[in-house]
């Protein structure tokens, strides 16, 4: 396809610039037919398609979890198929993360409803992560990398023909007796493709290493309490295509009635999403087209249904929707010259209240009104984006880009569950610091306007055939979410329920706190044979400054080696670390195939600038070394070594807990090709008893209703020796 090239006077596409400011999501296919002259991708991203991808899904049915084989990427653990990926030592909202598209958002005050979990791996095309300097482009309202996840692509039949397909695969895992289905089904013409996918998992809890902990509460010794889950995510997607046009649209449908949550104070007892998506692609004279409108509601309940806790109940209940539309234009300006514009928008609101409870002596507390956690909460975000890539020389390029959004945020007046001055004798602190607290949210102004601004300059320099290099800086903005803005109260048991770090402790909003401000510089270096066959070798140092970072103080008084009410504030941070990766084929032997040695390691160090302590939940030197056997064209045998130092640079205020070094051994082996797919293995081979160093403090048994009925000081373990295996098959 020919395009036309577009004139632009460098007046009006400084103009251009300053006027509109985000990134706008270019294939590299899309990429390479505009201009010639500008193919390198990122030297921080990574791809993840074909039998890479299938390797990233073994055994997990958490999709977040199938980035870790990713330099720089680590996991914030919650439920069995809702991690929250990090980069850097940026985690949750700060990673602008995304699922075809759609930069879906956690309605819950323990995030557990994570953007990734409203996708499983089965139904996962094709992962883009960038960890280093990301285009304005790739998105917005974020601090950190960029994750990217595509559910499968369309298919059509040949020209005047017609199509069915389709792959049923099942799952097994000896730890927690995990069991898991997917079936995927297309039929489709020359021009219309329709296909349903369905993935359905279930497991019990499951058991550490070693000896975890002993016997109480009803489970087993070695039995993490509250990490069993049922899931079950399903799509419809239609597509229809004519000449350089595209339409896509996609119905989502997720149920899951039960997620146990073992750093956290209650459980998932139901997540419930409907979600629609319709985008538009089209290849024009002058460039490309993307439009996309989207709607998500989500139903969210919590209550403690563990049989391993001793809370009494206490249901608490979520609503949201979700609007957004996105226009993003591809212009060729030259034939070394590309740029991109486009706006977006996203509105979002939110309620979230916890009905009265009177089952138990205990629960007098609960009643005889609603707690009103966020009331009628709405965050909308408008955002506008221009940038622009060009080809220097044949050695050099650049890409600058400018993005400018408004994010506002409101919410309503809230009352605790009991507004009287006085009750029962015992109750009157409760009672007077429910209306007490409510009462000072309520006088306060809680519409908040921000005017953030993004930039990103960067260049490439590519010498020969050999090496590439990248260096640059970025600018981005963050406002708070909801929970960080309106949570209000400072009663322990209230308070604990609003925490979405995993650390046992409870939070209190603050609706003045200001955006947060990171400015990254960053390098990154690829060394690679000239077919990029036998070796590579690639580095990624970089250093974030975070101004107006959104962390944690005492609320009141804080107790050392206790879980402690604290409360949001602005404070300064400062992150910087080095990520290593790298690949050799060692040689083939006969009968024996190609061998390949691959490593990767990652360092960061987090630090509060304004106060001296540690940031939270930094993941410590870790890395990883394989042995690959490649045999035939079909098989492919791994045995994995993941090794991670202690976490001993802690959050004083949080009183974060210590995890020791470990080093984990894996064997793995699998058989691809046209028809059928078959993975087994075993994890953590020697049974290894570890604490997961993002893994936050376990809360899986005991009174967690209690600030302190759970003792403090244990951390969530990882899994025990595993035994899984995995088949599908084409049809």
């Amino acid at each position: 396809m020919k395009m036309k090239l577009v004139k632009v006077t460098p007046m009006a596409l400084v103009a251009s610039l300053m006027c509109s400011g985000a990134y706008a999501q270019v294939s590299t296919s899309i990429d390479s037919l505009t201009v010639t002259g500008i193919q390198e991708a990122p030297l921080t991203q990574t791809i993840l398609t074909g039998k890479e991808l299938n390797q990233s899904r073994v055994n997990t049915p958490n999709t977040a979890a199938m980035l870790l084989n990713i330099p720089g990427v680590s996991m914030y653990s919650g439920g069995g198929v809702s991690g929250l990926p990090a980069i850097h030592g940026l985690a949750d909202d700060r990673v602008s993360t995304n699922m075809d598209g759609m930069p879906l958002l956690s309605s819950c005050p323990n995030h557990m409803n994570s953007p990734l979990s409203y996708i499983s791996p089965s139904n996962v095309g094709s992962v883009k992560v960038i960890t280093g300097l990301s285009p304005v482009s790739a998105g917005g309202d974020s601090l950190g990398g960029i994750v990217s996840v595509q559910s499968l692509p369309p298919v059509f039949a040949n020209k005047g023909e017609t199509l069915t397909q389709g792959e049923v695969g099942a799952s097994y895992s000896s730890n927690a007796s995990a069991i898991g289905g997917n079936l995927n089904v297309t039929a489709a013409t020359d021009e219309f493709s329709a296909n349903y996918t369905v993935d359905s998992v279930k497991a019990g809890n499951y058991t550490a290493g070693g000896n975890f902990k002993p016997a109480g509460n009803g489970i087993s010794p070695s039995t993490v309490g509250a990490s069993r889950y049922i899931a079950t995510n399903q799509q419809l997607a239609l597509a229809w295509q004519k000449d350089n046009h595209l339409v896509e649209f996609k119905a989502g449908y997720q149920f899951i009635p039960f997620e146990g949550y073992a750093n956290q104070r209650m459980d998932m007892t139901k997540n419930q999403s409907e979600q629609f998506n319709l985008k538009y692609t089209g290849k024009y004279d002058w460039g490309t087209l993307e439009a996309q409108a989207y709607n998500q509601m989500v139903n969210h309940q919590m209550d403690d249904n563990t049989g391993a806790r001793t809370s009494p109940a206490m249901p608490m209940l979520a609503t949201s929707s979700t609007n957004g539309a996105i226009i993003k234009g591809t212009l060729p300006i030259s034939e070394t010259q590309l740029a991109r514009v486009g706006t977006e928008w996203q509105g979002y609101k939110l309620n979230d209240w916890w009905p009265a409870s009177s089952t138990g002596s205990g629960n007098q507390m609960m009643g005889p009104n609603t707690f009103e956690n966020i009331n009628n909460g709405t965050r909308e975000r408008l955002a506008l984006f221009s940038e622009l890539e060009q080809q220097w020389s044949k050695e050099w390029m650049g890409l600058a880009g400018v993005r400018v959004e408004q994010v506002a945020s409101n919410a309503g007046n809230v009352q605790g569950y009991n507004n009287a001055n006085t009750v029962g004798m015992g109750m009157m602190s409760m009672s007077t610091n429910y209306l007490r607290d409510s009462t000072a949210f309520n006088a306060q102004q809680h519409k908040q306007t921000d005017y953030n601004w993004d930039l990103t300059a960067l260049t490439r320099y590519k010498p020969d055939n050999t090496q590439n290099y990248e260096a640059g800086y970025s600018r981005k903005t963050r406002s708070p979410n909801l929970y960080e803005r309106y949570s209000w109260s400072t009663t322990p048991m209230a308070a604990i329920m609003n925490n979405f770090v995993g650390d046992g402790n409870g939070y209190v909003g603050q609706v003045t706190l200001a955006p947060e401000v990171a400015n990254t510089v960053s390098f990154a270096s690829d060394w690679h044979d000239a077919n990029k066959e036998s070796w590579g070798f690639k580095t990624n140092p970089y250093y974030t400054y975070v101004s107006n970072y959104i962390d944690a103080a005492c609320n009141t008084t804080c107790t050392v080696d206790k879980f402690n009410v604290l409360k949001y504030v602005n404070q300064d941070a400062q992150l910087y670390g080095l990520d290593l990766s790298g690949n050799v084929i060692l040689g083939k032997l006969p009968q024996l195939g190609r061998f390949q040695m691959t490593g990767m390691a990652s360092y960061t160090r987090g630090q509060n600038v304004t106060t001296g302590d540690n940031l939270y939940n930094i993941m410590p030197l870790n890395g990883k070394l394989g042995l690959v056997q490649y045999l035939g064209a079909n098989w492919t045998n791994t045995i994995e070594g993941q090794f991670v130092a202690a976490k001993n640079n802690l959050n004083a205020v949080r009183n974060e807990i210590a995890t020791g070094g470990y080093s984990l051994y894996n064997l793995r082996a699998s058989y691809d090709d046209k028809k059928y797919r078959v993975n087994f293995g075993i994890e953590n081979l020697l049974n290894k008893l570890y604490a997961l160093p993002q893994g936050g403090a376990y809360l899986g048994q005991g009174n967690t209703m209690s600030m302190n009925g759970v003792a403090w000081g244990t951390a969530v373990a990882g899994m025990g020796r595993t035994f899984y295996v995995s088949a599908n098959m084409k049809f």
